[in-house]
């Protein structure tokens, strides 16, 4: 069975192999007949303009042949003609010349058509190729003497300038050799190479003063001319040793001159007044620009208006002189500006300080304690910051500052607040403690009338106020702390009564006293929070009726508590 299933899997996979060999001869022969057409028609076009062009070249040397065969033939009549006869020869000429087109157009056709154009592209290229390398330039002409090429007018007269600046130094200048007035400029084209640049040019005008001149090397300071010296060597040891003596302890700052310091090797005058030695270039980087200026202070003057006088802010007069306060007195020097030297040093270095970052203080409210009454639960702590600057100091005073980088090393802790929201309960419901303002809350809940207050009256000096209910029923009503703090005393006295202390801190205590007998609900060294119900009003002790005595003692004595209660 599975012999014979073999057979026919065979016998169609070599049925379908001579399908597939039959169809791609089929499908080659289809895609080969639009290729072979299109070789024809390419053979075709190329044999007719082969054919055309062999006709045309044959044809053409057949005209040149001719052309030549007959001014061979012609030549001795023409110049037998011009020997004898000059005035007949144009005639001559034109009549050869018309009859030459008549009879061989096509070569001439061929010299106008294809001859000419090819010896004008190469004519084009030999021109292109000979120009590029070359430019429009002005040609300056110095007292009849061309000195050199330059692109514009604006590179001579910074030569001019240049030129003038150092020929200045010279004792005698003013000689009309010196002068830059016979100048011409004619624009000529010129190899790139030829053209010069303002240096080269002002050594050219130098060169032809009347001074005697020498090669040397200049010194600018910010681009003004100070002096030449022979070596430039010797100028560069001059200016690092000004900065090599510098103090500078931290040994990856940088230390430059504030100034632009540039060498400038050409010719100068020959005299003491431009060419200077190492000793004197020292001397004068070494002396100052300008001193420093002060001022004594006179009567009627002040800070402020010392600084508007002589066009400082008060924060810079106060920079310079350490020390100083709006207090002055008469004779007192005071620092205007400081002495600055002829060249100023600078030193750029990294420095590193810490800086706080201050802690926020983030409110909670908690039902745990009695409204009115605010406890820390997190104290708050300052992060630190440590900030990197770029300090630049000039003559080792502060002038500018550039943050590099600003790195947290310790996150600030936020102070938590917690607020209470938990409401007191007593016989009439739900209550809370009253605030006027004042630093502690009012001690009585549904009393608030002061039936006796602070200070002198018939029985005494009565230090503390009576708290009632306006027109009575001031029994039982709920007595509460006016601030957080812990009992000290909770307990009876003979005057006092049922009473209760609360030392709240910071030298701060309170008193509660004639409080009903049973009505006490904290001992002493309990914590108790402001609103927080301490007892009730009663008639305990040496009392007349029922009312809550309350002091206020501070450091022991006993004080107005109104203040506090902001009444």
């Amino acid at each position: 069975m599975f012999d014979r299933f073999y057979r026919n899997i065979y016998y169609l996979g070599l049925k379908s192999g001579y399908l597939l060999r039959n169809f791609g001869r089929w499908l080659w022969r289809q895609l080969k007949k639009p290729f072979q057409a299109l070789r024809a028609i390419l053979t075709a076009v190329l044999v007719t303009v082969g054919g055309f062009f062999m006709r045309a070249s044959r044809r053409l040397v057949r005209e040149i042949r001719e052309l030549i065969s007959d001014v061979r033939r012609v030549h001795a009549r023409v110049w037998d003609v011009l020997k004898n006869d000059r005035k007949a020869a144009p005639a001559l000429l034109k009549i050869y010349m018309r009859k030459a087109f008549r009879l061989h157009g096509t070569v001439f056709r061929f010299a106008v058509n294809v001859v000419l154009p090819c010896a004008a592209f190469v004519v084009l290229c030999f021109t292109v190729s000979a120009l590029s390398g070359r430019t429009l330039a002005l040609e300056v002409k110095y007292n009849d003497a061309v000195i050199g090429y330059v692109e514009s007018e604006s590179v001579y007269l910074a030569a001019r300038e240049q030129a003038e600046e150092r020929l200045a130094t010279a004792a005698a200048v003013d000689t009309g050799d010196t002068k830059t007035e016979s100048v011409s400029f004619a624009i000529k084209p010129v190899r790139l190479t030829e053209l010069r640049d303002a240096t080269v040019l002002c050594d050219a005008i130098i060169e032809r003063s009347n001074l005697q001149v020498t090669n040397a090397c200049g010194i600018y300071i910010d681009g003004e001319f100070l002096c030449a010296v022979k070596n430039e060597t010797d100028a560069a040891t001059v200016f690092d040793t000004i900065l090599d003596n510098y103090d500078v302890t931290d040994a990856n700052a940088v230390v430059s001159f504030v100034e632009e310091i540039s060498y400038v090797q050409g010719l100068y005058p020959d005299s003491e007044e431009t060419i200077w030695d190492a000793q004197r270039l020292s001397e004068r980087l070494n002396s100052k620009k300008s001193a420093a200026q002060y001022y004594t202070v006179e009567e009627g003057d002040t800070v402020s208006g010392i600084a508007q006088k002589f066009g400082l802010s008060t924060a810079t007069l106060f920079e310079q002189n350490p020390g100083l306060t709006e207090e002055i007195h008469i004779g007192q020097e005071l620092l205007i500006t400081r002495e600055v030297n002829f060249i100023q040093v600078q030193v750029t270095r990294t420095e590193t300080r810490t800086e706080t970052i201050p802690y926020e203080t983030v409110r909670e409210e908690t039902s745990s304690l009695y409204s009115g009454t605010r406890r820390t639960k997190t104290k708050g702590v300052n992060g630190e910051q440590q900030v990197t600057e770029l300090v630049t100091y000039v003559d080792g005073v502060r002038t500018s500052v550039k943050e590099v980088s600003r790195v947290t090393i310790r996150e600030p802790v936020d102070e938590v607040i917690q607020v209470g929201t938990r409401r007191a309960y007593g016989s009439s419901g739900s209550y809370s403690a009253t605030s006027y303002g004042g630093s502690l809350l009012w001690p009585a809940i549904g009393a608030y009338n002061i039936s006796s207050g602070y200070g002198s009256r018939s029985s005494g000096y009565h230090r503390a106020i009576d708290i009632t209910r306006a027109g009575g029923g001031s029994t039982g009503l709920a007595v509460v702390a006016a601030g957080s703090g812990r009992v000290t005393t909770a307990g009876y006295h003979s005057s006092y009564g049922y009473y209760v202390i609360i030392n709240h801190g910071n030298g701060l205590s309170t008193l509660y006293a004639h409080m009903q007998r049973g009505s006490l609900r904290v001992s002493a060294g309990d914590s108790v929070s402001a609103g927080q119900r301490i007892g009730s009003i009663g008639s305990t002790g040496n009392v007349t009726g029922p009312h809550l005595h309350f002091e206020v003692r501070v450091n022991g004595n006993r004080v107005n508590p109104l203040p506090y209660l902001g009444r």
